[in-house]
């Protein structure tokens, strides 16, 4: 094992992980971390699950998520077919 990962596993062990970027596996400090959320609509709920998603911002500025809504957008309604 080298030092480089030994010090790792050391930092590892410290205390509970921070957030880590979904896309990239980068740490992303508590104050710039990006959640997204996405959750069906009930005529889909059977078929899809809520998901929860964290990234950081060079990455939601990557996915072209460069304008986003501090609140939830309203539903969308989608007939069944």
């Amino acid at each position: 094992m080298s030092s480089r990962s030994d010090a790792a596993d050391a930092a590892s062990s410290d205390g509970p992980p921070g957030p880590v970027c979904d896309r990239c596996g980068d740490p992303i400090r508590e104050d710039r971390v990006f959640r997204l959320s996405s959750e069906p609509c009930p005529a889909l709920a059977g078929r899809y699950e809520a998901v929860t998603k964290t990234y950081c911002p060079d990455c939601v500025a990557g996915i072209g998520m460069l304008a986003l809504s501090a609140g939830p957008r309203g539903s969308v309604i989608i007939e069944s077919e």
